[in-house]
């Protein structure tokens, strides 16, 4: 029976496990991480202080099966800033960790790429999952949805509109059936992927 409840520090290892295998062929980290002998080790390394501080300051679910692990909602929440905590000045931090596993030049390009689709976010923007993984070896049961909504039930009382970005064009039609419409795409780079934005009004 799954089972859903807030991460802890404890979970950290598996966050990491599980977003690392969920992400290892999205088109972003495709583009980004183009090695796919190293790419389950450098998402792990990459997302995993990210994931950290959204502990400290922020809203993880984790959905378990068996006391397993097997997937992750992660939520930016108005008001709480993850790089105004302690955990934000500890080491490695995201940015850090992508320039040692890309090269500066290459990190700055990626970087500032994410950043350009600052414009298409909510006017007021409100709750952003910034992760939302399954473990490969239990997606197509639900469990997404599910802590989907788990997630946007508890965050109903929060300002701003529910929003997020994905560059698997696939994911698209399954946000549009939580309610979420696309705000708008952009083009992270000329032969990369392109990020569509969705919000829930």
């Amino acid at each position: 029976m799954a089972t859903i409840r807030a991460a802890g520090p404890a979970d950290v290892a598996h966050l990491r496990t599980v977003c690392a295998l969920a992400y290892r062929d999205n088109p972003l980290m495709r583009w980004v991480l183009p090695d796919a002998a190293t790419r389950d080790d450098a998402c792990a390394a990459w997302l995993g202080p990210a994931l950290e501080r959204y502990l400290a300051a922020g809203r993880v679910d984790v959905l378990t099966a068996a006391d397993d692990v097997v997937a992750v909602a992660a939520w930016r929440v108005p008001g709480l800033d993850p790089a105004g905590t302690a955990a934000a000045a500890t080491l490695p931090q995201p940015a850090g960790v992508l320039r040692a596993l890309v090269g500066r030049a290459r990190a700055a390009e990626v970087l500032a790429a994410l950043a350009g689709s600052a414009g298409l976010a909510p006017a007021v923007p409100g709750p952003y999952l910034n992760y939302l993984a399954v473990h490969p070896d239990r997606q197509g049961r639900g469990h997404g949805g599910e802590l989907l909504r788990h997630g946007l039930d508890a965050l109903a009382g929060a300002a701003g509109t529910p929003w997020l970005g994905t560059t698997d064009a696939r994911n698209v039609p399954f946000y549009e059936r939580h309610g979420f419409v696309v705000a708008g795409s952009y083009d992270l780079a000329p032969h990369g992927p392109a990020l569509a934005v969705l919000h829930r009004p």
